[in-house]
């Protein structure tokens, strides 16, 4: 070693300096206890962006072994090249790049130049520099650390922009898999907790509550949230939000606004109305990263474009829906049952569906598809539907038109759920045991649309009053309705009506006639 690095030995010792960034790892594999502390003094005051030096020693190339097993995040590895045998070092650096360590700067140092020649060394080895160790001088050290770890920087940069961006795409792709705005927004939240993971500080960031929500006119409704932000929790939005940032969001004119300090961390997206989409998350992100905040913008600036289009066409479905309910209700009124009887249907048919195990797009479809099931009724005349008494079996025969024709009236459509709404007015009469209208279908052979139909149609008609019977009570519906499990009704849905005998009072408690 030069006396210049030798020297550095004598210096009076360099006050500690408390620094609480994360600091850079540097693995010192050497079989020479001085170079190790000499290569720790002549570091121990370096700084790099603010971040000093972690050194972490091994004194043989199996001990190198057991510390990149150990730690992942090591930047610079000082390496001996001879230590138990005269390829120690070499068989070591090849073991880390097998190990898929692309990252580590890796220097050789060897006070034997002459047993590994330094071109072939560089030629048939994976390393970032080889010195002799008698000409690092402290100075030259400095220089060396300094060039490794801004390479090491940018490499580590790259990498977290490129998996923060996978996490991105994936995240994104995520939360379209869900059409349901609720779930759509649960979805998001999770997401953006997800993507904290990519940045170096992550096991820093804490997130106690974080929401989905939609602002108009400073009046903010929540849609999913998480922590106190949550469905049950006693606690509302004005309670967790502070009022300074109620009023950056509401009276942002930016079509997309990022802000965050150490407690909050609020996206909000503009929309075309002058409706702001806003995503919440509050805890402790005193170590949030820029790359983080990068990251998280780009995904919520996304995210909240969605949203906004999802809560849009939600909206465009409601008014469809209530387009099904007052054209379904004028039916039901003209055949002098209540616009209820069509809310309980469809309800019921929604959680017959559920308990049946059909995804949530189909339980949707059956929701809005099933108050369409009497539509053919419009073909009846007034003197048959809405007779007192018992039908004649010529009117008898009219009556059982109204599945066909409400059959005929809806095929033409190529739209997904008046499609299904076509199969349940055709099968929502047919029996299981094939002796129901129009077809005499058996079986499976009868929709599952239709099936479920059947059996909430039938159900209500039994506890609602009609002009020719009074309502029954529950047990003697569900009696019934038990006797004809297997003859009238798939056995499977019975059991489905009876499984959910909490849900469905609730139901009839909130739609009373």
């Amino acid at each position: 070693m030069s006396s210049e690095f030798i020297s550095i030995l004598d210096e009076p010792k360099a006050p500690e300096v408390t620094c609480l960034k994360k600091p850079w790892k540097v693995a010192v594999i050497d079989d020479d206890e001085q170079v190790h502390t000499v290569t720790k003094i002549a570091l121990r005051s370096y700084r790099y962006s603010g971040r000093p030096l972690e050194f972490i020693s091994a004194y043989s190339a199996k001990e190198g072994r057991q510390i990149f097993q150990e730690h992942k995040d090591i930047a610079v590895c000082l390496l001996d090249v001879v230590m138990e045998t005269e390829t120690s070092g070499l068989d070591l650096v090849k073991h880390i790049r097998a190990d898929n360590n692309d990252f580590t700067r890796i220097i050789l140092r060897t006070g034997q130049p002459g047993q590994a020649p330094q071109e072939e060394i560089i030629e048939k080895y994976d390393i970032n520099d080889y010195k002799e160790k008698t000409e690092l001088t402290r100075t030259k050290l400095i220089t060396l650390m300094h060039s490794c770890l801004k390479t090491y920087e940018f490499i580590i940069n790259q990498e977290q922009t490129r998996s923060g961006l996978e996490k991105v795409l994936e995240s994104t792709a995520k939360i379209f898999e869900n059409p349901f705005i609720n779930d759509f927004a649960t979805g998001v939240m999770m997401q953006i907790l997800s993507l904290f993971e990519v940045g170096d500080n992550a096991a820093f960031v804490r997130i106690n509550n974080a929401m989905a929500a939609y602002e108009k006119s400073r009046d903010i409704q929540v849609i999913a949230g998480l922590g106190d932000f949550a469905p049950d929790s006693e606690k509302t939005h004005k309670d967790c939000l502070p009022e300074y940032i109620l009023d950056k969001v509401a009276d942002g004119e930016e079509s997309f606004l990022l802000y965050h300090d150490n407690d909050y961390l609020i996206a909000s997206h503009k929309g075309k109305k002058d409706n702001h989409y806003i995503l919440a998350l509050n805890g402790d992100l005193q170590k949030l990263t820029d790359f983080n905040v990068r990251i998280i913008s780009l995904f919520c600036h996304n995210a909240l474009i969605a949203f906004e289009n999802i809560f849009l066409n939600h909206e465009i479905e409601d008014a469809q829906m209530e387009m099904v309910y007052l054209l379904s209700g004028a039916v039901e009124s003209r055949s002098k049952e209540t616009g209820n009887h069509i809310k309980r249907v469809s309800e019921v048919s929604a959680i017959l569906a559920r308990h049946i195990g059909l995804d949530d797009t189909y339980v949707e479809g059956i929701r809005w598809a099933s108050p369409l099931h009497d539509i053919g009724k419009i073909a009846i005349p007034d003197s048959i539907l809405n007779k007192p008494g018992k039908l004649e079996p010529n009117e008898w025969e009219i009556m059982k038109t109204h599945a066909e024709e409400g059959y005929k009236m809806l095929s033409s459509s190529n739209k997904k759920f008046i499609k299904l709404a076509c199969l349940i007015a055709r099968d929502h009469h047919e029996k299981w045991n094939g002796t129901g209208y129009p077809a005499g279908k058996k079986g499976d052979d009868i929709s599952i649309e239709g099936r479920i139909t059947a059996v909430a149609d039938v159900f209500d008609a039994l506890c609602s009053k009609r002009c020719y019977k009074n309502a029954w009570t529950y047990e003697e519906t569900i009696k019934y309705m038990i006797d004809n499990s297997g003859k009238q009704f798939d056995p499977a849905l019975i059991d489905s009506l009876i499984a959910n005998k909490e849900k469905i009072l609730f139901l009839y408690d909130t739609y009373k006639d």
